[in-house]
């Protein structure tokens, strides 16, 4: 089991790399993450997940550390709960660019923390 999981997780790499320059030329939009998130061969779907919960992970942790939510705050925000399933993550972030047509242009960065914000906002936001 751990082999067929370091396995996908060596091939989902180059698998991302290549769909970022098929599908956006370079630039990899909202739009082409929710095309990558719709597939359903196990690396597309993994390469979904890890691009999710990489960006999700690095708006997290360059919000935190600039204060978190006591110190000054830029771009969006969410609080992930613990544990949390990555099917939720996918689905917040296809139900955000579904409802939003003109997020399909976003980077998809920008389009994941939206996505995750409005699906799992701040208490007190």
């Amino acid at each position: 089991m751990l082999r067929a999981l370091i396995c996908v997780g060596t091939l989902t790499m180059p698998v991302a790399a290549m769909a970022v320059t098929t599908l956006g030329g370079g630039r990899f939009t909202a739009g082409d993450l929710h095309k990558l998130c719709s597939q359903t061969d196990a690396i597309s779907r993994a390469a979904c997940v890890a691009y999710i919960k990489g960006a999700a992970d690095g708006v997290f942790n360059t919000i935190d550390a600039i204060g978190g939510t006591t110190g000054p705050r830029v771009g969006q925000y969410f609080c992930l709960p613990e544990h949390v399933e990555p099917q939720r993550l996918v689905d917040a972030v296809r139900r955000y660019v579904a409802e939003n047509p003109d997020a399909n242009s976003y980077n998809a960065s920008t389009a994941v923390s939206l996505g995750l914000e409005k699906s799992f906002p701040c208490k007190g936001d």
